[in-house]
């Protein structure tokens, strides 16, 4: 679904550049595969560690929304917070013709997605 023409394309383009210092801060984080390649290639792994991947069907749209807002207020402020709030709290898109709104989770078509989602995760 594309929101180009959507009334919060053009904020959903602007949030990204605030919120992105503050994706890949933790300790589980791995960018892409060349990421993940580089930090095992020492072997560096314990006789007892277990690695294991995830695959989340509809990843997106099964976001909590008010929760993922809540971990945007922990770790920036309330006033970034409500820009994501305000881009995600009104998802209008269009198909076959009829309007309708995202009523779950983030618009896949929204550029602000999928940073906020690896965020939330």
């Amino acid at each position: 679904m594309n929101t180009i023409d959507s009334p919060t394309y053009l904020l959903a383009k602007f949030v990204p550049g605030i919120l992105s210092p503050f994706i890949g801060n933790t300790n589980s984080f791995i960018k892409d595969s060349k990421h993940f390649a580089d930090l095992i290639k020492d072997g560096k792994c314990d006789p007892n560690d277990l690695m294991t991947t995830f695959d989340v069907v509809s990843l997106f749209t099964k976001i909590p929304l008010n929760e993922a807002i809540e971990m945007v207020k922990s770790v920036t402020d309330p006033q970034n917070a409500k820009l994501v709030e305000i881009c995600f709290g009104s998802t209008f898109f269009r198909f076959q013709g009829e309007f309708f709104e995202q009523t779950t989770g983030v618009a896949m078509g929204s550029p602000l997605s999928p940073m906020f989602t690896n965020l939330f995760m």
